[in-house]
């Protein structure tokens, strides 16, 4: 009777979940699920610190027109800061958060989306993935069509496989306009094969010459300026940079920003951070005021009874950036008291105090951020504990830090996960630690 009556909750389960367009967070049974329903899957893997994440939950996935859209979906969320999360992470190749991998219902990858998308661009992302009938992303890759093909260079690209993603932008160049969101892509891609400095420096010359108006100008101009970083006696054509900066009003409502993958808030970070690269701090500032007043809009306008978690961090950082310390140590104070068993504010807390060089005012906030984490975010809590301790310098608790995290498992060398870089920045903490 007992073993009926479970069957029953999860027949009960299983409709409930379908007919509200919920996310599993049981990665076997959503698979069970999808071959039962022969439906393909939507995972997203996400972390509970991750802005975009939170954006996502706050104003795509109650969305009515996601809604719409999920129901010929099974939907599956997996905490990507979880151990449990190793195998499935390395089985999609997943590396940046959040990372929205669609698969048939064999779990085979359809297509990913990296980053956050709006809900108009989601849906338009899930109907395109149902018109694909199954065939997952390598099969598109043997095609001639344009989705087809930007479903197999994306995937590839994200999953760093270089040689397929190559293959399928080159296949595409001769179908796409001058300037258009495949075009920007594609030579977003192909700017990140580049090894050799100084022709990677002229390829964001030409780009950014021919292209100033674009969405991805802004990125190209960002990593443009950084490149010359080591190049002694060399440095950027600012002329470059005023064109992208004075074409920012227009770009910034373009109609190619959603399918680029860029916000109207990230072209504003974009803008403050590239005022800053190239000296102009004054502006900088106010630019990223400006950017911290466009994420305070956009939390009033989530959803009523959601907290807005994700506009929230975006905004604590742009905050600090204008120099608005204070006021950024408020906002992570007030939704420190929203969410006091979880470890993002505390940990916000303590890394803006790390930064403004107040260590004993951060220590308690590292402490409470550590003692609430685990797995990936433990390791990350337990770096900038580790940092803080070093000040000080208090090496025996540093050494007690260091070694509960490292004993507390690791995933196998072969998975590639980010847990590895997440280790090796602990590793290096705790060896900068020893030197003090």
């Amino acid at each position: 009777m007992k073993t009926l009556l479970t069957l029953l909750c999860l027949l009960s389960l299983n409709q409930a979940i379908a007919s509200k367009g919920a996310f599993w967070e049981d990665e076997k049974l959503a698979f069970q699920e999808a071959v039962k329903a022969k439906k393909p899957i939507l995972i997203d893997f996400y972390g509970i610190w991750c802005p975009p994440c939170n954006e996502l939950d706050e104003t795509v996935f109650e969305s009515e027109v996601f809604l719409a859209k999920a129901k010929a979906f099974v939907l599956l969320k997996i905490d990507a800061d979880a151990k449990s999360s190793w195998k499935i992470k390395n089985r999609y190749k997943v590396g940046g958060y959040p990372t929205l991998v669609f698969t048939n219902e064999k779990g085979d990858e359809l297509y990913r989306v990296v980053g956050y998308r709006n809900a108009k661009e989601m849906a338009r992302i899930m109907d395109m993935v149902l018109k694909a009938k199954g065939v997952d992303f390598k099969k598109a890759c043997e095609s001639t069509s344009t989705a087809d093909l930007m479903r197999c260079a994306i995937s590839c690209s994200e999953r760093k496989d270089a040689p397929c993603a190559t293959a399928a932008f080159e296949k595409l160049q001769p179908k796409t306009a001058k300037g258009s969101p495949e075009m920007q892509l594609a030579n977003s891609f192909f700017l990140e094969q580049e090894k050799i400095p100084d022709l990677k420096r002229n390829k964001y010359e030409q780009l950014l010459l021919e292209n100033p108006g674009v969405p991805m100008a802004f990125v190209w101009a960002g990593e443009y300026v950084d490149s010359f970083e080591e190049a002694k006696g060399l440095k950027p054509k600012t002329e470059l940079i005023e064109m992208v900066l004075k074409a920012y009003p227009a770009t910034s409502v373009s109609g190619d920003l959603d399918s680029v993958g860029l916000t109207k808030t990230d072209l504003a970070m974009a803008r403050a951070d590239l005022l800053g690269k190239i000296g102009k701090t004054t502006e900088a500032k106010m630019a990223w005021k400006d950017a911290a007043a466009m994420f305070s809009q956009a939390a009033r306008e989530v959803t009523q009874g959601k907290t807005a978690r994700g506009f929230t961090i975006e905004r604590i950082y742009c905050l600090e950036q204008a120099g608005e310390l204070e006021e950024a140590l408020a906002l992570a104070d007030e939704y420190a008291v929203k969410f006091p068993k979880e470890f993002t504010f505390h940990f916000w807390k303590a890394t803006l105090l790390y930064r403004g060089k107040r260590y004993l005012d951060a220590t308690p906030y590292a402490y409470k951020a550590f003692d609430l984490s685990y797995g990936d975010n433990k390791i990350r809590a337990a770096t900038l504990l580790i940092d803080i301790l070093a000040t000080i310098p208090d090496k025996a608790t540093i050494k007690k830090i260091y070694d509960g995290v490292k004993a507390d498992g690791q995933p196998d060398k072969t998975l590639e996960v980010r847990t590895h870089r997440y280790l090796k920045k602990l590793d290096d903490a705790y060896a900068k630690a020893g030197k003090g």
